[in-house]
């Protein structure tokens, strides 16, 4: 047998297997959700101290905005060189605006 053969034969085996054991993973865990003594649907926002930190990194005027607005320059400066489509010239600048405008 080749390698190829082997390597088709397990993947097709894992594939039965993992739809055979699917439902009872998915009821387990609806199940543990439901009888769990953690509060998920009460209301309380775990993550809320994070606000301040996750407003100094992304927010106005941090590294991250001008690197994502770096990065898009040289994506689409690559994908116009790539393709020659005058829409990857025009939507750079498209999405270069809308991305600062919505890190503001």
């Amino acid at each position: 047998m080749s390698i190829a053969t082997k390597i088709n034969n397990s993947s097709i085996k894992l594939y039965v297997y993992c739809r055979q054991i699917l439902p009872f993973l998915i009821l387990g865990f609806i199940i543990s959700m439901a009888i769990s003594p953690t509060s998920y649907a009460a209301g309380v926002n775990h993550l809320d101290g994070l606000k301040d930190d996750v407003g100094a990194t992304f927010g106005a005027g941090s590294d991250m905005q001008y690197y994502i607005l770096l990065f898009e320059g040289i994506a689409g400066a690559y994908a116009y060189s790539k393709t020659k489509s005058y829409a990857a010239l025009v939507g750079v600048p498209v999405l270069m605006m809308f991305t600062h405008f919505a890190l503001k």
